[in-house]
């Protein structure tokens, strides 16, 4: 467009002498494709490897590409350059240029040598006998000619080129308007594979039924062959696709949707798996017969999977996510089975960055069902001063483990389908202005202008709309004047907010997973799961209303797992088993997991939350929360925000009112346990055991008989934990969390105690002094001991003492030594969480002076537990002040027991055990006794 050349050329013309080189000789190596000029290299026969950054797959691509339009023009010139020459000029050159014209034309024409696919389109079109075959190219001209040809057929509404610039309106059969869940199946050998939640058909039985379908269904018609790319061309995560349609306005969306045409097929060749995808729309064109405008099948319609080949087949629909094989047919039913296979998550999320003042990003994806505020989300304005959001994606998340243990997402997809109704400037400002060109709207009412409007877009409707069936429609005629799920497609790339790493070929690091639902009561506002297990039960128990982007009865509750349930290629059960263990792949920095609800209504049905824009003020608090900075509180759902952890400076939601939509709804949430319960039953014994302990557990706390909420699923360390309780005899147990909040609470309770002296706020903010025992005051040495069995390993420098003769002492000192007060649990790391040489230890302590020590010097609380695999080994330290606590004894502010001090170190099993003190060098556990003694 800059008039640059885009081929570096001078010596790096040697790529393509060695590609001709290659052609040579009766067996050539270098691939190539076959296309009306000649044969072209396929885009990875000609080495670009060291070339610029800004050379890439697609400047290749474009380099590569045949416009026979372009061609054709050029045919011309060559003629009239052909007659100087007269009589003379060869027979055979213009024998050659007539040929070449005639292949240019040709929409039979075949621009590949991939056998497999050759075979495989041959054997659909005697199967489907189309009027023509045409390759689709992906380019504008071929775009640009569809929409004339469906403009002149009567599908298409050109817009006003003022208002809306390539744009057109599109109105369906009003029988063909939504997703048909009913008649949508998945096809495995053992029904059980496709679980309670899918429709099932046995494969043979299917195909044979489809087969009949599509014998002759596109008689008049003309085969299109669309090959496509699910994310972006030069990512490894990518996937390739090939669909067969009679529908251009499948073509037109899908060049919108996803990557088409000859750059696609370029890549393809005989070694690239791709995705086998028929489409029909089901209506085949007699002789002389006049198509209708929008041609479909309702009364047999099929959207069938056939995961084990794999591969999709659609008839009798024309709607987008019926027809549009590549967005829930592959890149969520078929993916998510492939996903499983090779170790990866195909989800239902968007994808959206977030940039905190400070200039720090963050990434996140969100699982909504349809129309409860995803695609609002993804292009978010936000009201918090100084945050930024950008979209990468409004729908769809691959997600996979990078190299350093964090999970990456790309968006498959390369433009929106989004429902219009209640898309306006004000819930979604980022939306309306990608939409005002180069888009596709879909059962939207047209303005006498030439424009388009839906409900919701303003506040009153335009006089003398035409409404989504063609009809003349006014405020009180008593129908809407868009399709409640009526849609629109737009590129992506038009998006004002798209993150400038929307295309990155590795993808973008996410640091937190939401789940939501739209529910009018019960689920708070926001929730963060105790653990990544915990986050999976979460997302396995979502229920939301019903939405007119699938059928049924709107408004009613179902539960919508992941809003993954229309959408699972596979059985539900072991989708879940493959998100639980999806957690043993990643690293350190593991994204955390939240639980989200905008709807909340009062008495009136009126929303508390005042949602959009203000949605940034709840990702926010989601940040602090992955940075450690959140307040938050536990609850036996999870985490909730304390009432001033959300920054609600500037609108208009009440004290009261946060607080109700921060709270817990005991008898409602015990209500719910037996649904739950009942949902789980479906799926018998496939389902993991986990989920089951985790509705038990939050059923125990909501009862009220759980004394404390254990935040890990390692059962080692409950176990131990629990030996621990029964030995020390403590009158409570508490999980430290390490949170902001707790470490203000404890420092409070030790300023009422004694322990703490809180200094002047203008001079040292937040800090305390703390007077210790006078005999209680210096680390010693003579009181340390190193246990092992050999004497000689232990050295001369060191206390030694027999491992067993410790132990009974231990046993004699430490039995019941925490009558009285709390045991508390504070898991900690030394060494950065996301660093795989850093350790990790839990200590067990009734001193809150120790809590406050490792909460200074380590990394501490849930954010250990949440990177704390099932299996991982842990150092275990105790540690008692030694003074237990008569009933009715008040504590004095420095317990200890200086005269039976004692310090033990166990290397054969990696425990430290700590007696009588309180002084940080022998509480503080982590420091000298495993940072540098059993460290070393």
């Amino acid at each position: 467009e800059k008039g640059s050349f885009i081929w570096p050329g001078f010596g790096e013309n040697s790529r393509v002498l060695k590609w001709v080189c290659e052609r040579l000789g009766r067996n050539p190596t270098g691939h190539s494709v076959m296309t009306p000029i000649g044969q072209v290299p396929t885009i990875d026969s000609i080495d670009i490897s060291g070339l610029e950054d800004e050379f890439n797959v697609s400047s290749m691509s474009r380099l590569l590409t045949v416009d026979p339009k372009e061609w054709l023009a050029e045919i011309s010139g060559v003629r009239e350059y052909y007659k100087q020459f007269g009589k003379r000029l060869p027979a055979a050159l213009v024998e050659e240029l007539d040929s070449l014209e005639k292949r240019l034309g040709s929409v039979d024409v075949v621009p590949t040598n991939n056998q497999a696919l050759i075979s495989w389109v041959q054997e659909m079109r005697d199967m489907c006998k189309p009027a023509h075959v045409r390759w689709a190219t992906g380019t504008d001209e071929e775009y640009a000619e569809l929409c004339e040809l469906m403009v002149k057929g009567g599908t298409f509404i050109r817009l006003n080129e003022k208002k809306r610039p390539n744009s057109f309106l599109c109105r369906s059969d009003p029988a063909d308007v939504a997703r048909v869940e009913k008649q949508t199946f998945i096809c495995t050998t053992d029904k059980d594979d496709a679980g309670p939640t899918n429709n099932w058909a046995d494969p043979v039985e299917m195909k044979k039924k489809l087969i009949g379908l599509f014998k002759g269904c596109m008689e008049g018609r003309t085969m299109y062959v669309i090959p496509f790319c699910m994310g972006p061309l030069n990512s490894p995560y990518s996937k390739f696709g090939v669909e067969i349609t009679d529908s251009a306005y499948v073509v037109v969306n899908m060049k919108i949707m996803c990557r088409i045409g000859t750059k696609v097929l370029r890549l393809i060749d005989e070694k690239t798996p791709f995705l086998k995808c028929l489409h029909s729309v089901g209506k085949p064109v007699a002789p002389g017969a006049k198509d209708v405008p929008w041609p479909c099948n309702p009364d047999n319609r099929w959207i069938v999977h056939f995961p084990e080949e794999p591969s999709v087949w659609s008839f009798g629909s024309g709607y987008g996510g019926n027809a549009l094989l590549g967005k829930k047919c592959y890149a969520l039913r078929i993916a998510s089975t492939m996903a499983r296979k090779e170790g990866w998550l195909a989800e239902h999320c968007l994808i959206l960055g977030l940039t905190s003042p400070e200039g720090k990003e963050y990434y996140i994806v969100a699982a909504f069902p349809s129309a409860c505020g995803k695609t609002n989300l993804a292009m978010l304005v936000p009201s918090v001063p100084g945050w930024k959001v950008r979209c990468v994606g409004d729908d769809i998340a691959w997600m996979h483990v990078g190299e350093d243990g964090r999970l990456y997402a790309i968006n498959p997809e390369s433009g929106f389908f989004g429902v219009a109704p209640g898309t306006s400037n004000k819930s979604n400002l980022s939306a309306m202005q990608t939409l005002e060109k180069n888009s596709i709207f879909t059962n939207v009412a047209l303005t006498p202008d030439g424009d388009v409007w839906w409900e919701g877009m303003t506040k009153t409707a335009p006089e003398g709309l035409i409404d989504w069936t063609g009809q003349p429609w006014t405020p009180d005629c008593g129908r809407k004047a868009a399709h409640p799920n009526a849609r629109y497609t737009t590129p992506a790339s038009q998006c004002p907010v798209i993150d400038p790493k929307w295309e990155n070929p590795k993808g973008v690091p996410i640091c937190a997973i939401l789940f939501g639902g739209r529910r009018p009561n019960l689920v708070p506002l926001v929730t963060e799961a105790f653990s990544w297990k915990h986050g999976v039960f979460m997302g396995s128990i979502i229920g939301s209303q019903l939405t007119a982007a699938a059928e049924g009865t709107v408004g009613a509750v179902r539960r919508d797992p992941f809003a993954m349930l229309p959408f699972c290629g596979y059985n539900m059960a072991d989708y879940f088993g493959h998100w639980v263990n999806f957690r043993e792949k990643l690293g350190y920095l593991a994204p955390k997991i939240f639980y989200t609800n905008w709807f909340q209504a009062d008495a009136e049905g009126r929303f508390i939350w005042p949602g959009f824009g203000e949605n940034s003020r709840v990702l926010k608090w989601v940040c602090e929360r992955v940075d450690g900075t959140g307040k938050a509180r536990p609850t036996p759902l999870g985490y909730l925000p304390t009432v001033d952890a959300l920054d609600t400076d500037g609108i208009d939601t009440t004290p009261a009112e946060m607080a109700h939509l921060l709270s817990v709804d005991t008898e409602g949430w015990l209500k719910e346990i037996p649904e739950v319960c009942k949902y789980y039953h479906q799926f018998g014994e496939r389902l993991p055991e986990i989920l089951l302990h985790n509705l038990d557990e939050l059923e125990g706390r909501l009862r009220g008989s759980a004394t404390t909420v254990a935040l890990t699923q390692s059962g080692a360390l409950l176990s131990w934990v629990e030996s621990m309780k029964e030995f020390l005899a403590p009158d409570a147990v508490h999980w430290c969390n390490g949170s902001d909040a707790e470490y203000s609470f404890f420092c409070d309770k030790l300023v009422q105690q004694g322990t703490f002296v809180r200094l002047a706020a203008a001079k040292h903010p937040n800090s305390f002094v703390a007077q210790s025992n006078p005999n209680d005051a210096v680390w010693h040495s003579k009181e340390v001991f190193v246990c092992s069995k050999n004497q000689e390993e232990v050295g001369p420098l060191n206390n030694w003492e027999d491992p067993n003769k410790m132990k009974e002492k231990i046993a004699s000192l430490f039995e019941a030594s925490m009558k009285g007060r709390t045991m508390y649990v504070v898991p900690f790391c030394l060494g950065p969480i996301d660093c795989k040489l850093s350790k990790v230890g839990i200590q067990i302590t009734d001193s809150l002076y120790a809590v406050l020590g490792l909460r200074s010097t380590t990394r501490m609380g849930s954010q250990v537990l949440h990177v704390l695999a099932k299996d991982q080994p842990f150092v275990q330290c105790v540690h008692s002040v030694g003074v237990p606590l008569a009933s009715g004894q008040c504590d004095v502010p420095w317990p200890c027991d200086p005269q039976k001090r004692i310090m033990a170190q166990f290397n054969d099993t990696a425990e430290l055990w700590s007696y009588g003190s309180m002084y940080a060098a022998n509480s503080v556990m982590s420091k000298s006794c495993f940072a540098l003694r059993l460290g070393s």
